[in-house]
């Protein structure tokens, strides 16, 4: 299997390899880190209620959790693809925490992508607009069959 990262690519020898792989993203003007990451669905299960066990396993890690509901929502450039979207505030570790989370089936792959909007701060409504248009801005690229 080859294995390609934005700076570069490596050959990994045969094996049942799956990408779970992280990406943290900080702005260093607004304090705001955007993190995805990206899990397997199991066959007896599906995104949503992957996105669900695993609040289940994180909440007994959490202090003052406050969580809003569960919704499920369309995101992408034409809002056809289908998410459930969460917020919440609680700390951790002695450190307050604001975020927003997003789950996201991947196109023909029994896996999720989930994006994490947080802040050490309560979102502003600058930061609601940049949820929005990251939402809004989320695209697959295209697997060789698609092509």
């Amino acid at each position: 299997m080859n294995y390609t990262f934005n700076e570069g690519q490596i050959a990994l020898f045969p094996g049942q390899w799956v990408d779970a792989s992280t990406h943290i993203l900080r702005d260093a003007d607004s304090g705001l880190s955007v993190v995805i990451t990206r899990g397997p669905v199991p066959e007896d299960s599906d995104f949503e209620k992957e996105f669900h066990r695993q609040w289940d396993g994180m909440r007994p890690q959490m202090t003052s959790l406050q969580q809003g509901e569960f919704t499920r929502v369309s995101v992408g450039p034409d809002n056809l693809t289908r998410g459930v979207e969460v917020e919440s505030h609680f700390a951790r570790n002695g450190v307050d925490l604001w975020q927003k989370q997003l789950a996201v089936p991947v196109t023909d792959k029994p896996q999720m992508l989930l994006f994490t909007f947080s802040a050490l701060r309560p979102f502003s409504e600058q930061d609601e607009q940049h949820w929005s248009q990251l939402k809004a801005s989320i695209t697959f690229t295209p697997t060789e069959q698609d092509a």
